[in-house]
């Protein structure tokens, strides 16, 4: 008979976001960004693969929420493809979510970033993108003309509205790129920790110092006062973050949840 690959994947037992939006209708700015971040981590895993996947099917239906941790994570790998080859062929995924270029049979994992955009769109606005269409014609000439869903105008926050049109860009080469997008302000983890330079480095320093602040309140611990600082030095030749964060833990300056972070 003919052969077949079977996923056995972990159990999601909180729907999917599709299922979350129709439900809470509106999505809290902090939820928004943490499932954004899960879900770009998740195709920077599938990118840099050897070779890439592309999903080409990425949108709300297929990102699962597990109810224990309340985390995300892409699923229906169904329509996913290797990039063998320098681009991907065939016409394939959903309309709404679907780069202009997937349409000319050419592209590369870039259509998962647009696809991306389509869905932070959706998460911002609980709107479905080109809803104001009647069908997939209406679509097409909507994508392959650069004009944006009409829900793009609703998006409320400036800095959400900004990432989505760098996603969502017609020219797949003006898009964001995955590990650009994990690198932007707007998604980096709330630690409550921050690292700064304790004096200006001239490029010839081996060792430099810096400045641990503890900006939450709640891990001060009646240790810290909130505008006190832990000064310590690293050596760039010798040292390894993870090895100073340790001793931070063993010495008391941080707590054990945190060093990782």
């Amino acid at each position: 008979g003919k052969k077949c690959i079977v996923l056995v994947t972990e159990l999601m037992t909180s729907g999917t976001l599709k299922t979350y939006l129709k439900r809470f209708k509106v999505m809290k700015i902090k939820v928004l960004r943490s499932w954004c971040r899960q879900i770009l981590k998740g195709l920077h895993f599938l990118h840099t693969r050897a070779p890439p996947i592309i999903h080409r099917d990425l949108k709300c239906d297929n990102i699962f929420i597990t109810g224990p941790t309340g985390s995300v994570k892409i699923g229906d790998l169904g329509l996913a493809t290797l990039k063998r080859a320098s681009f991907a062929k065939s016409v394939i995924g959903t309309p709404e979510f679907m780069a202009p270029e997937m349409y000319e049979e050419k592209y590369d994992e870039s259509v998962d970033v647009y696809a991306f955009g389509m869905c932070m769109l959706e998460m911002a606005t609980s709107e479905y993108p080109y809803s104001e269409c009647q069908n997939a014609a209406q679509i097409y000439r909507r994508v392959t003309s650069g004009v944006k869903p009409g829900s793009f105008d609703k998006v409320a926050i400036p800095e959400v509205k900004e990432i989505i049109e760098g996603c969502i860009r017609t020219n797949k080469d003006e898009r964001y790129a995955i590990k650009t997008l994990l690198n932007h302000a707007f998604f980096q983890e709330e630690t409550g920790v921050r690292v700064e330079l304790a004096e200006e480095d001239d490029g010839e320093m081996i060792a430099i110092k810096l400045w641990l602040r503890i900006e939450d309140v709640k891990k001060l611990k009646g240790k810290y006062k909130e505008n006190e600082a832990i000064e310590f030095s690293f050596d760039l030749n010798r040292d390894v973050p993870e090895d100073v964060a340790q001793e931070m833990v063993e010495s008391g300056y941080v707590a054990e949840g945190d060093h990782k972070t």
